[in-house]
């Protein structure tokens, strides 16, 4: 059907970006701004606000386990270490104690969530529009992992003249266009 093959009907929109050919996407040079500073003098952007401490005691606890230092300088650090504060610590538990400004502490034993699944998390759950302005200054447009910017459901990609699906012939020049349908 004709529906099939366009990115402004559901039945051809790409399901994961919604036939937008992008998403948004939590951007890490958005999120570590100045390389030159380390996790201590507030590299972590979006992390050096007013729940600054706790975040900063959980990155403490994740570069105890892992054997790196909080002082060192973002760009310094190994790319392993910054991916575990970034993505998180994947299956590897981390035990966290947290103090408060009161005096109490609590403790925590689960994997570390990481910086970006963090914001996107939060992205997702706040109905907040303040908190969601916030948080999208860390996000960057980039193409669709699914469709790759072609906007279209791989079954409507599927369809091939020439070896050719719809959406790259739609990026042909005019001239080009012409030339490809008169052969």
């Amino acid at each position: 059907e004709p529906r099939l093959f366009s990115f402004n009907n559901p039945h051809g929109a790409c399901p994961n970006c919604d036939g937008l050919g992008v998403k948004m996407s939590v951007d890490p040079e958005l999120v570590v701004p100045d390389p030159s500073k380390s996790i201590d003098d507030g590299a972590i952007e979006p992390w050096s606000g007013g729940f600054a401490p706790f975040y900063l005691q959980a990155m403490e606890a994740v570069a105890d386990y892992y054997g790196f230092k909080t002082t060192t300088p973002w760009s310094k650090l190994k790319q392993e270490y910054r991916d575990y504060i970034l993505y998180g610590s994947g299956d590897d538990v981390i035990k966290t104690t947290y103090s408060s400004k009161s005096g109490s502490d609590w403790k925590s034993n689960k994997p570390f969530e990481g910086v970006i699944p963090n914001l996107e998390r939060r992205l997702r759950e706040t109905e907040s529009n303040s908190q969601q302005e916030k948080l999208s200054e860390y996000q960057t447009s980039v193409p669709c992992e699914v469709c790759h910017g072609a906007r279209l459901k791989p079954e409507a990609l599927a369809v091939k003249i020439d070896m050719m699906d719809i959406s790259k012939v739609a990026e042909f020049s005019i001239e080009n266009a012409h030339l490809w349908f008169s052969g």
